[in-house]
C-alpha cells in the first residue's frame, strides 16, 4: 500500500462521524464500556450475567412481581428479561409461581438464596457507582443525574405518544 493510501486510510479512521457527537451515540457507548468495564467482577465472583444482576436486584425492589413489570422498569425485550428469569430460577435465586389474576404470567420472588446474594453484590455495586461519582464533582454528579432522568423521560413520554397515535 502506498504511503497516500495508508494515509488516507488513516484519517478515515480517525476522522470523527457526526453520529459520535451524538447523545445517543455517547449514552450507548458509556453504557457499553460501563457493562465491560463491570461485567466480569460479577460473572466471575458471583456467576451472574448482568442482565441477571438487574433482574435480581428489581426483584429486590419490587418484592414480588411479574416479567411484564420487570421488562418495563429495566426497558428491556421480554426475551432477555425470561431468560435472566430462568436461569435464576433455575439456580433457586427466585422462586416463581403462578399468577392467580392472569394465567399467562408468574409471580417472582427472591428466595433466601437470592436475598443473600443481592446483599453480598449490592455493596460492590455500589463501590463501582462511587468510584465512578468520584470522577466528576458533586455539581457535575448532580447535573448528569438530573440530565439523564429528563432525558428517560421524554424519551418514554414521546414512545409512548407514538405507540398511543399507531394504535389509533
Amino acid at each position: 500500500m502506498s504511503m497516500t493510501r495508508r494515509t488516507t486510510v488513516a484519517n478515515a479512521y480517525s476522522a470523527i462521524s457526526p453520529v459520535e457527537d451524538t447523545i445517543d451515540y455517547k449514552v450507548g457507548r458509556l453504557r457499553k464500556a460501563l457493562d465491560n468495564y463491570s461485567s466480569d467482577e460479577v460473572s466471575a465472583k458471583y456467576g451472574l450475567t448482568l442482565p441477571e444482576w438487574r433482574v435480581l436486584s428489581h426483584i429486590h425492589v419490587g418484592a414480588t412481581v411479574t416479567a411484564g413489570w420487570l421488562c418495563q422498569r429495566l426497558l428491556v425485550d421480554k426475551a432477555e428479561v425470561s431468560r435472566a428469569c430462568s436461569s435464576l430460577v433455575e439456580r433457586g435465586f427466585v422462586s416463581a409461581r403462578r399468577n392467580p389474576t392472569d394465567a399467562r404470567s408468574q409471580l417472582m420472588t427472591l428466595t433466601a438464596a437470592g436475598r443473600n446474594l443481592y446483599a453480598r453484590l449490592l455493596p460492590e455495586r455500589l463501590q463501582l457507582d462511587a468510584e465512578l461519582s468520584a470522577v466528576l464533582t458533586a455539581r457535575e454528579r448532580n447535573a448528569l443525574c438530573h440530565a439523564l432522568d429528563k432525558l428517560t423521560t421524554f424519551v418514554l413520554r414521546e414512545q409512548t405518544e407514538i405507540q398511543d397515535s399507531s394504535r389509533q
